[in-house]
């Protein structure tokens, strides 16, 4: 079996030399003949994907820190209980505000027997209009002073919740601002994190790129880090550029649950331009070794080893910037060639 390398070097001397042609029969190796296509022309940018929710939660009363639920990288579902803060103090007003507002609808009730009572008698004529003034005022501010009492409780049991600090949004936790036995008072940041559900691409459009017209989900394309190619669900250029860089931002919001894009890496951001004529081969007509790419070209001599100069790949083929024009006749499995080749 003849070595690949090998077979490859000889072929080099060919290119050296100026041609290398070897005789076969047509009928031996498939024959590709070049046709000029219209393929899009695409900006191509960098882009950084980033959350779409993110932040920091941070305490809204005051207390020791007593439990640690949850670490940095740890995936947490919404509502989740991340810490709890001490809340004895908190109980405790709680407590208080329930006895408040029991005694002020104690209150409240024997305020409206007391006006039922005046009531009785103001029309008996046993009681004055100032004593029936009197008794409705008492239970106009009775029922006032339930309803302050009842905020109070709101109020109370709000503070009271606070001390245990649950996830706002599912996610993963990325920094952790206290520690166990810390205490803490409102405003204290206590967790960051970040959601993996919503993520967007922001790239820099440079000015020249205006003249592109409106750009839609459609004209553009995101490569990720896996090579798999997913288009936006909605596109916002701002429309302001930067002072220092002269750049607009450009914002890509990414489907959901776009499992292969993490937050921070770098992707590939493509525009699509207007179409151009380009001349495309399949992979497998194309020989490489280092910086040297050939085809196999067919003449009235044979096969000649034609070296070419390539572009950008097109899914599976791959495009021919020069050494080939349209209507030229190549082979379509180079190696095949190059096994008569090492045959000859």
């Amino acid at each position: 079996m003849v070595n690949r390398n090998m077979t490859w070097r000889l072929a080099l001397l060919g290119m050296v030399s100026g041609w290398f042609a070897v005789t076969a029969a047509a009928a031996e190796v498939t024959t590709l003949t070049l046709q000029a296509e219209s393929v899009p022309s695409w900006l191509t940018l960098d882009g950084k994907v980033e959350p779409v929710h993110q932040g920091t939660v941070a305490a809204q009363t005051s207390g020791r820190v007593v439990r640690m639920l949850v670490d940095v990288n740890d995936q947490v579902q919404e509502g989740q209980p991340l810490l709890e803060i001490s809340g004895n103090e908190q109980s405790a007003s709680v407590a208080a505000s329930q006895a408040a507002l029991a005694r002020a609808e104690a209150q409240q009730v024997e305020a409206d027997r007391q006006l039922v009572r005046i009531q009785a008698l103001t029309a008996k004529g046993s009681a004055s209009k100032a004593q029936l003034d009197n008794a409705s005022a008492t239970a106009r501010a009775a029922q006032a002073g339930v309803k302050a009492a009842e905020a109070e409780l709101v109020k109370a049991r709000e503070a009271y919740g606070y001390t245990r600090i649950l996830a706002p949004y599912a996610g993963v936790v990325t920094e952790r601002h206290v520690e166990l036995g810390e205490t803490v008072a409102p405003g204290t940041p206590l967790l960051s994190g970040l959601s993996l559900d919503a993520l967007r691409v922001v790239s820099e459009l440079p000015q020249s790129a205006l003249r592109l017209g409106e750009l839609t989900p459609e004209r553009i394309e995101v490569v990720l880090p896996s090579g798999r190619i997913v288009a936006p669900i909605h596109v916002m250029r701002f429309n302001y550029a930067d002072t220092t860089t002269h750049t607009f931002q450009l914002r890509l919001d990414l489907p959901a649950q776009t499992g292969d894009a993490l937050p921070g890496t770098w992707v590939k951001v493509r525009i699509k331009q207007a179409e151009r004529p380009a001349l495309l081969i399949p992979q497998q007509a194309l020989l490489r070794q280092g910086e040297l790419s050939a085809v196999y070209l067919h003449s009235k001599a044979g096969w000649v080893l034609t070296p070419v100069r390539v572009g950008a790949e097109q899914g599976e083929r791959i495009e021919i910037l020069a050494g080939l024009q349209a209507g030229d006749q190549l082979a379509s499995d180079a190696w095949s060639v190059l096994r008569e080749v090492a045959h000859d």
